[in-house]
């Protein structure tokens, strides 16, 4: 079996032992840890060569990474090892130590910290009941977590506290009933919403969040994915989560998040200080987005002062008819003569289009 982690993730020099073409006693040597590496080296080396397709090197490998010594071990699990290495590593380890300086290094995954939540107890589920981001940002370990036997009764309420605020939907659960209740009764507390409000942000994947890049992609399906991963993205998040990223978002993000019918999110979307004048003629255009987010358009006076943006409110059935009629008078002949046409729009603004028409031909 190909081992998942990539020859990248070892130093140049020490790749040719991986490679599945070269010749087995080269693998094998890396494979006994009879070649000299660091403690992070020596760990990636010997995670990669347990998947070797020759059992004599896979079995070398294993036996290496069960025996290494405590010093490597614990020098390797505080570096930033590849993810899938500390994926592996969580999976075969048992001491808690070990798998203490896996919850606590940055690079481990979400999925490990699943694979771990209805097992571990005492100090380690401390350290992942304590690690919000991860929590909110990869559900499954709240589920999981919910069936580890260990957790007390006050963990299990302050865990659902939290889901509760930060927007997480538990269908059928008695302890997020009560904890709905529970939060609802509370009096407000501003420097607990701080800090979820903090929590969610750091939630919020990097990419998202990264400005658009002016990379034209000519490969259809290669864009489809992408669009693809960023539904599926959205579609996990809670409102809190596409609230602060409609907030923050680049263009793609923010585009996206127009379209959703809740309101906070879309109008967080329309109010994201990256919006233009341009982006604001295009949203204007959209007769799908909400009556509130065209209401924010109609109100800003600064995209209002382009003529695009004029021309779009004025056609987009949703524009409140005061607007919309203020607009017109500053439409060019075209423009109007579109409008006068139009079946789409309030019928009482087509004729208003008509009269102000025959006015400029006389």
């Amino acid at each position: 079996m190909a081992s998942p982690i990539p020859p990248s993730a070892v130093s140049e020099n020490l790749r040719k032992h991986l490679d599945p073409k070269a010749p087995v006693p080269l693998r094998l040597m890396a494979a006994k840890g009879m070649v000299p590496m660091g403690p992070k080296d020596m760990v990636t080396v010997l995670t990669s060569l347990s998947f070797d397709d020759d059992d004599k090197v896979e079995s070398a490998a294993i036996d290496s990474l069960m025996e290494l010594p405590s010093r490597i071990l614990d020098g390797a699990l505080q570096e930033r090892l590849h993810p899938l290495v500390l994926d592996h590593m969580a999976r075969t380890l048992g001491e808690e130590k070990h798998l203490e300086r896996i919850m606590l290094n940055q690079q481990t995954p979400d999925e490990t910290f699943a694979y771990l939540a209805d097992q571990i107890e005492g100090r380690l589920l401390g350290i992942l009941l304590e690690n919000q981001v991860r929590l909110l940002r990869h559900k499954q370990i709240v589920s999981k977590v919910l069936d580890n036997p260990s957790m007390s009764k006050a963990q299990i309420e302050r865990l659902m506290d939290f889901a509760v605020r930060t927007g997480m939907e538990f269908e059928d659960l008695e302890a997020f009933e009560a904890a709905k209740i529970r939060i609802k009764g509370a009096p407000k507390d501003l420097e607990v919403e701080k800090q979820i409000r903090e929590v969610v942000e750091a939630s919020l994947p990097e990419d998202l969040l990264k400005p658009d890049t002016d990379e034209v992609i000519e490969d259809e399906e290669q864009e489809k994915a992408k669009k693809k991963t960023l539904l599926q993205l959205l579609h996990d998040m809670t409102i809190a989560q596409k609230v602060a990223l409609a907030n923050k978002g680049n263009k793609t993000v923010r585009m996206q998040l127009i379209k959703e019918r809740n309101k906070l999110v879309c109008t967080a979307a329309i109010k994201n200080p990256g919006v233009n004048e341009a982006e604001a003629a295009t949203i204007a255009n959209n007769r799908s987005v909400s009556d509130d987010v065209i209401r924010i358009i109609c109100n800003n006076r600064e995209w209002t002062r382009s003529y695009q943006v004029k021309v779009a409110l004025v056609n987009n059935p949703k524009t409140p008819i005061p607007t919309a009629m203020r607009f017109l008078n500053l439409l060019r002949k075209n423009d109007l003569k579109a409008l006068a046409r139009s079946k789409s729009i309030p019928s009482a603004l087509a004729r208003s289009a008509k009269s102000l028409l025959r006015k400029r031909e006389r």
